[in-house]
């Protein structure tokens, strides 16, 4: 039986803002919530260090999760608004974020699919992810698990 390491890692306070278009609720309305994103990360050997990946090392996934989620507004990519919110995004007024699903879970897969991508490049593949856990508030949380 091969052994696996475990850690995770949490990044908490990006506020953004989205909406479900689709929604027939009160989500069809442009509504935001700080997020938090928390990773399960995984190796069957540690690193030099004795790590499964290093902490310290995580700039690029800060940096994108700035990118991304910090102030910004999440838009489903056929939402019918969209002109609009280009236009908004042209002007300054809001940063545009085009997903394919603003749902939780939609934004569990994607933060999942971009960084493994980056865990892959800066491990040489040794670690990878897991599991990705997205918050929206202290109630709500999707998780995604290949």
């Amino acid at each position: 039986m091969s052994m696996a390491f475990v850690s995770t890692k949490t990044f908490k306070g990006y506020p953004c803002t989205h909406r479900q278009w689709r929604a027939q609720s009160h989500c069809r309305f442009i509504h935001g919530y700080s997020r938090e994103f928390s990773f399960e990360f995984t190796c069957t050997h540690l690193s030099r260090e004795f790590w499964v990946v290093d902490f310290g090392n995580l700039k690029r996934v800060k940096a994108w999760l700035d990118h991304m989620f910090d102030h910004t507004f999440l838009v489903a990519k056929d939402d019918p608004e969209m002109p609009l919110f280009e236009e908004m995004n042209k002007r300054g007024i809001i940063q545009l974020r085009i997903l394919e699903n603003t749902s939780m879970e939609g934004t569990a897969e994607f933060v999942y699919r971009e960084v493994s991508k980056i865990i892959a490049e800066i491990t040489s593949e040794r670690a990878s992810v897991v599991k990705v856990e997205v918050r929206e508030n202290e109630k709500n949380s999707a998780i995604y698990k290949p």
